[in-house]
């Protein structure tokens, strides 16, 4: 784990082999850049430990097929609670680990987290600020296409926020929009969840 000079705070977990190789060989493609609570977990509020985390049923699925079709995932969250002062970057990095864990045991592996723990009314002097980092802002996503070598504009966003579609509109992306209701805009489709939405972007990616 690093911290980079803009203070994003990044983790490459293990089983991305095939997409760092694919960096290496310097080939562009696209990626899916997902967002966390909401999209893989459940929406608690400020989810800064384990104990927090329950998983939305068929996201471990959903992920394990991105990964059969060499599809590069990243995990890109707000994580505000720790500019809040209500946990830390460990419990982010605890969480993250957590999560990874699990989500082996399904086959499925994210090839890079990134968080921003900045917020302009946060309370822990460190991390309160803004940041281009904060989604909609562009930067985790333009981090994870230098660290993993993606073309951002063949790329998908996937949340459940407005500020996840503000990012595919920011960086060029595809939009899915998670949730019960539609989202009526050009390029943005709507599914109820990360299981209902896999398939399809599949199909769309591999073109």
């Amino acid at each position: 784990m690093h911290v980079g000079l803009t203070g994003r705070v990044t983790t490459v977990t293990g089983g991305g082999e095939a997409t760092l190789a694919a960096h290496r060989r310097g080939c562009r493609r696209p990626g899916i850049l997902l967002d966390r609570d909401g999209t893989i977990i459940v929406d608690h509020g400020y989810v800064g430990s384990v104990d927090r985390v329950e998983f939305i049923e068929g996201a471990a699925d959903a992920i394990a097929a991105f990964n059969r079709a060499a599809i590069p995932v990243a995990v890109v969250t707000n994580q505000s609670g720790v500019a809040r002062g209500l946990y830390g970057p460990e419990d982010v990095a605890a969480v993250h680990r957590h999560i990874a864990a699990r989500i082996a045991e399904r086959g499925a592996h994210i090839d890079m987290f990134l968080y921003c723990p900045y917020h302009p009314d946060g309370i822990v002097e460190a991390f309160a600020r803004g940041s281009d980092d904060r989604k909609p802002g562009p930067g985790m996503a333009r981090a994870a296409a230098a660290a993993l070598n993606l073309d951002l504009n063949a790329s998908w966003v996937v949340g459940d926020r407005p500020e996840d579609m503000g990012l595919a509109e920011a960086v060029g992306a595809s939009a899915v929009y998670l949730g019960r209701g539609v989202v009526r805009r050009p390029g943005i489709w709507s599914f109820p969840s990360l299981a209902a939405a896999a398939p399809f972007i599949v199909e769309r990616a591999a073109r």
